[in-house]
């Protein structure tokens, strides 16, 4: 016979509990730490609030688990003899950089390690698991060191790239372990002008100016980087976008990192952002089927099949209901 865990109520409504009360607050920046995702079109969705993600109790565990086990390796790290490890600034907040719409918090500062442990060095860790740390030792040994992150994971290569370019640092040295920090291991990685450029200029300003999402990393839904996207009914169905001013077509971003409203020709807050008007107009590139009427304040859209809606004043409703 087959033994079978049977579900524990007390533990399921944990769970829930631990969903209802997780705040996701959508950022209302371009962070260092998203800019390398393989997908442009995420990261522009992400960048318009599109969609809210809705987190599952265990990936809010995974969460809690990286924050305890950075806190670990803090305390650890600073156990050893010659080892400066600086988490906070002098306000006590953690280091970080603004640079108009893109900007990051890095887990610290530190020296005495690497080939230069006189340098100041960029210091992250992740708590990963066991199979993609053990991908971390098959990467620097196949690559090198200095290539290790690159090969292991480009979005956290990105994110060091853009780390050491804006604190103008040479070294990035990365700490990895497994869930329970029970295993270690380190990453070292150099800067690379070319990397900076690229994650630090060229694609977030393709990505900020961009008045339309980018084209799809692929066509099928199914595809293993589109069934883990929070964006993915919006590309491949027919999922209407959040209402907010990231989605209206009066909004733009400013080189400042702010943002303008068009229509009432003022900048915009955060808090007016999520808020929205009763004027919104989204953007028409997020709304399913194609454009086929509008008018000084309203755009309607037919569907693949033949249904016809209307977006105006932040509302949708259907004129025709088509052949569905």
């Amino acid at each position: 016979m087959v033994a079978v865990d049977l579900p524990d109520e007390v533990l399921a409504r944990m769970n829930r509990q631990l969903e209802a009360r997780h705040k996701n607050e959508q950022r209302g920046y371009l962070g260092a730490s998203a800019i390398g995702a393989e997908c442009e079109r995420r990261i522009w969705n992400s960048f318009h609030w599109v969609s809210k993600e809705k987190m599952e109790a265990r990936s809010i565990k995974a969460i809690e688990d990286g924050h305890h086990s950075e806190e670990v390796m803090s305390k650890r790290l600073k156990m050893v003899e010659g080892v400066l490890l600086d988490t906070h600034n002098e306000n006590g907040h953690q280091h970080g950089f603004e640079d108009g719409h893109l900007r990051g918090h890095l887990d610290g500062l530190i020296e005495g390690v690497g080939k230069e442990p006189h340098k100041t060095h960029i210091w992250e860790h992740k708590c990963v698991n066991i199979e993609k740390f053990n991908k971390m030792s098959r990467a620097k040994i196949e690559h090198g060191e200095e290539k290790a992150l690159e090969n292991w994971d480009i979005q956290y290569y990105a994110q060091a790239q853009v780390y050491m370019h804006h604190f103008q640092l040479e070294w990035h040295y990365m700490t990895i372990c497994t869930p329970g920090s029970r295993d270690e291991t380190s990453c070292l990685t150099a800067y690379n002008a070319d990397a900076a450029n690229y994650y630090c200029k060229e694609r977030p300003q393709r990505i900020i100016n961009a008045d339309k999402p980018p084209p799809k990393i692929s066509e099928s839904a199914s595809w293993y980087l589109c069934k883990m996207c929070p964006h993915s009914d919006n590309c491949h169905d027919e999922k209407l976008p959040q209402i907010n001013c990231r989605t209206c077509v009066y909004s733009t971003p400013l080189p400042d990192g702010k943002w303008m409203c068009g229509l009432h020709t003022k900048t915009i807050t955060v808090d007016e952002q999520k808020a929205a008007c009763e004027k919104h107009l989204f953007i028409p590139h997020l709304m399913p089927g194609q454009q086929t009427d509008a008018g000084d304040d309203w755009i309607e859209y037919t569907l693949d099949n033949g249904k016809i809606i209307r977006n105006e004043n932040a509302k949708i409703k259907t004129i025709s209901a088509g052949s569905g």
